[in-house]
């Protein structure tokens, strides 16, 4: 302070010293007593008129506290039974939703798989008929092409030309003479 020092373990200055040794050596056991007796007790009281008048608290009944007590945790457990059927209830309605949608997945999962088997039948008819095709074409190529490499070899014989693995170029002859 501006007017000077308070020292408030000083006797002369405070009575702060005095009150403390008084509450605190010699009425401890009073204050511990008067605590734990009446206040517990009427906090105590007060907390079970309410608990036995319901959470409400509007009306209080002379009711045995540990009737209502009884009474409050059966009312719990039929909440607790009716929000466990409640669960159940959504689980079980999302689980058919969910098993609905695999069926319509599957359905259409079978669907793109006929789809697709049907186009590969397509497919595979198309080249079927294609190889026949090829072969058709191949046998006639090869009566074509043998026919007349056949006239080939006779009309060469008719020249008296022999196979002897001779040629020329020119003026030099390769060969057997």
């Amino acid at each position: 302070y501006p007017w000077g020092c308070v020292n408030i373990e000083d006797e002369s200055h405070s009575d702060f010293s005095l009150l403390r040794h008084l509450l605190l050596c010699q009425h401890t056991q009073h204050l511990i007593d008067l605590t734990s007796t009446t206040h517990y007790e009427n906090y105590r009281c007060d907390k079970l008129t309410r608990l036995a008048g319901g959470d409400h608290g509007a009306e209080v009944t002379n009711k045995n506290p540990l009737a209502a007590l009884e009474d409050e945790s059966t009312d719990h457990f039929h909440k607790v039974c009716k929000m466990e059927k409640m669960m159940e209830d959504t689980f079980n309605k999302k689980l058919e939703e969910k098993n609905k949608a695999m069926e319509v997945l599957k359905l259409e999962h079978k669907e793109y798989i006929d789809k697709e088997n049907n186009i590969l039948d397509l497919e595979r008819g198309k080249m079927l008929s294609r190889r026949e095709e090829f072969y058709k074409e191949k046998k006639e190529w090869e009566t074509r092409s043998f026919g007349s490499t056949f006239k080939c070899s006779k009309s060469m014989e008719s020249l008296g030309v022999k196979k002897k693995g001779l040629f020329s170029l020119g003026s030099i002859n390769f060969g057997r003479l």
